[in-house]
């Protein structure tokens, strides 16, 4: 049995052990960092040589010099084609592959056949995460397509974080039971807003560093967090598999 099923599938849901290496993670923030800019340099051009002169972690100095919500689309966060094939030939993929078999890569909005993003998450801004959520809600509220014969899991990968400050929480187990949620049209489209009090779910941190990955169940509540003193930016996707 997969190694991965079984521990998302388990008490915790979710399933930890993976990373990126120096070289891989390193062109994965190079890609980023081009991205980053792209999208800046058309939408702000006037204040491109700004953001060139600072990292992506200091990009929150100068957030307020674009329209942050209006820019960082998912859709302007997505990776080409070209990419994609660079992170499945990653050492990390390659370890997916050999515990769950065949993967497909979700690509649920249309933009790319297969649909790896990163994002951006500035310190103490409140609006740059959701609350905590369910994946499975996005995939009943959107009527999204899963292949026959196959699963959701998701993964969200560190790129830049501080340990225990930022990055994803969780609440452990909570896969195994029904949580109350409504959906809101946000800029035209349907999203989940859970209906529970977050105080009380006793959400945790994946304590990551950059490069570490967790797998876990749709089903697994999990959100962002805004602590620490830079910007944080991650990956993820959801994946089908056999299972």
């Amino acid at each position: 049995m997969s190694r991965i099923l079984e521990q998302v599938d388990g008490e915790k849901g979710f399933y930890v052990g993976l990373n990126f290496d120096a070289d891989e993670l390193k062109s994965i923030r190079s890609q980023i960092k081009l991205s980053w800019l792209q999208v800046l340099g058309l939408n702000c051009p006037e204040e491109i040589n700004k953001f060139k002169k600072v990292d992506i972690t200091e990009y929150h100095s100068l957030s307020h010099l674009v329209d942050h919500g209006k820019i960082w689309t998912k859709r302007n966060r997505i990776f080409n084609s070209d990419f994609v094939k660079v992170i499945r030939n990653s050492s990390l993929f390659k370890k997916l592959e050999s515990d769950l078999g065949e993967i497909i890569i979700s690509g649920e909005d249309g933009v790319e056949p297969e649909e790896i993003y990163w994002r951006l998450v500035r310190p103490n801004s409140p609006s740059d995460v959701g609350p905590l959520h369910a994946d499975e809600w996005f995939w009943r509220v959107g009527n999204w397509y899963t292949p026959v014969g196959y699963r959701r899991l998701k993964i969200w990968i560190s790129v830049y974080s501080e340990k225990g400050k930022n990055g994803f929480k969780l609440v452990q187990g909570s896969h195994r039971k029904e949580w109350k949620f409504s959906s809101e049209e946000k800029s035209g489209v349907y999203k989940p807003v859970i209906q529970e009090d977050e105080e009380t779910l006793g959400a945790t941190f994946f304590e990551s560093n950059p490069g570490d990955a967790i797998v876990f169940h749709d089903k697994l509540l999990h959100g962002g967090s805004i602590g620490g003193v830079n910007t944080r930016v991650s990956m993820e996707w959801t994946m089908f598999v056999r299972g």
